[in-house]
């Protein structure tokens, strides 16, 4: 029983930090903003975000062609939950858009893949099971 209330405890300070880091930029002004994300600026970061991170990716058709720009930063307000969604809207036969954007609560997760997180919070737990399962 023990192990469970360590574990429990463990378990919530991993997914309730205080503050992190979001990389904070947009495909817009920096190229390595974009799908393909690379940070080439650590000057892109920004501390201190209590909400959540966010990427964006909006997609804009016209009869013109067709424009998608990406965005990263710090939430305003806190996500209803750390998934992505996606909305479209449009005017028929002149424009339509779609924009997808995924919201997560760890250090630097709004990189190009935001899988790491999760599964060093995995790791970690199990490691801790396994510690005081001896004790």
């Amino acid at each position: 029983m023990n192990t469970l209330t360590i574990l429990f405890t463990l378990a919530a300070m991993l997914a309730t930090c205080t503050a992190f880091t979001c990389y904070t930029c947009t495909s817009v002004l920096n190229s390595g903003c974009d799908g393909a994300f690379t940070v080439s600026n650590p000057s892109s970061l920004s501390g201190n975000c209590t909400t959540a991170c966010y990427k964006a990716t909006t997609t804009v058709d016209t009869f013109l062609g067709s424009s998608t720009t990406y965005t990263r930063g710090c939430a305003s307000t806190t996500p209803t939950s750390f998934t992505c969604s996606s909305s479209t809207a449009g005017i028929s036969g002149l424009a339509s858009g779609s924009t997808e954007s995924c919201y997560c609560n760890t250090d630097n997760c709004n990189s190009a893949s935001n899988l790491l997180p999760s599964i060093v919070q995995i790791v970690t737990i199990v490691a801790a099971a396994l510690f005081f399962q001896k004790f």
